[in-house]
């Protein structure tokens, strides 16, 4: 007699799969965080924020490293939930005495996709609050995105010096007093709006995209502060020295980040493309939980 072949199940594979993806993530975390605890802790101007960033990324890398170690365990799942939710906006704060949180956010945000939270939704009124804050920070954001770009090819393409200096000088008081803390705030207001509602973070192809490309642009300018704050020096009274390619750079990054911003807009509009696969998972689950049994008919009686 031949032994049984066992089949395995599609969503099982599948989920081994992830699980395998998101714990080298976890190991990856791990190594980033240890690193840049090291090169904070070799910089001697690293600032409170780097002070606190040579605090916490220790932590972290111990923490990623036993949640890697036990992920599959039932309690980890809503800790990592919990921990990457709160690490992706936190890391965007810690990127200013450097760059390497960037990578982290990244890392985080992928990690959550992955993990593909589920939350209770917001009761109808607090709905309306978050999605009120998202909308005005994310208004906020197109709006200094496009004021960024004015300040840069300003400071780009003027012939007055002096012109040329304050358009720098502005942006970097933008970059530093208004921008971070509008992203920052944008990025949880709309992780409270998707996990809380019917959207989801991965249900719905608009909200992933929209999520992913909101990612993209800290993960970029955490890059910029340096480079405005450089291009600032260069125009300053008594230098001979032009924007020349760092400004032009930085010019497109602006320009690139408006094209984002404004698709960004459009996909919360439009709503296109539908679901994932993990949407349609869901819905065919639901749909078949609320499949009502079939009843067999009831033998009718034969007539004399």
């Amino acid at each position: 007699m031949e032994a049984p072949v066992s089949e395995s199940v599609p969503g099982t594979v599948a989920t081994n799969r992830n699980d395998r993806t998101i714990r080298i993530l976890l190991v990856a975390f791990a190594v980033l965080a240890a690193v840049t605890a090291v090169l904070l802790a070799t910089d001697p101007d690293r600032g409170p924020i780097g002070q606190a960033g040579l605090v916490f990324y220790p932590v972290a890398a111990v923490g990623h490293l036993v949640l890697a170690r036990y992920h599959g365990r039932s309690w980890v799942r809503p800790v990592l939930v919990a921990t990457e939710v709160t690490l992706v906006p936190l890391q965007f704060l810690l990127s200013i005495p450097s760059n390497l949180p960037l990578l982290g956010m990244l890392l985080s945000g992928v990690i959550v996709a992955l993990l593909r939270p589920h939350f209770a939704q917001l009761s109808p009124r607090i709905r309306k609050y978050f999605l009120w804050l998202h909308v005005g920070l994310s208004v906020s954001w197109l709006g200094l995105s496009m004021a960024m770009l004015v300040l840069s090819l300003t400071g780009q393409f003027t012939s007055d010096r002096a012109l040329s200096h304050d358009a720098y000088r502005i942006m970097h008081l933008f970059d530093l007093v208004i921008v971070i803390p509008v992203v920052f705030l944008s990025i949880i207001s709309g992780l409270v709006v998707s996990l809380g509602t019917k959207w989801g973070l991965v249900r719905n192809k608009w909200v992933l995209t929209k999520f992913l490309l909101s990612l993209i642009i800290p993960s970029v300018a955490g890059f910029q502060h340096h480079w405005i704050s450089e291009l600032s020096d260069r125009m300053a009274a008594g230098s001979t020295a032009e924007p020349g390619t760092l400004g032009l750079v930085l010019t497109l990054c602006m320009a690139a980040y408006g094209v984002i911003l404004w698709t960004t807009t459009a996909l919360s509009i439009w709503k296109p493309w539908g679901k994932t696969r993990w949407g349609r998972r869901a819905t065919e689950s639901r749909r078949a939980g609320r499949t009502p049994a079939r009843r067999t008919p009831a033998p009718v009686p034969a007539r004399d």
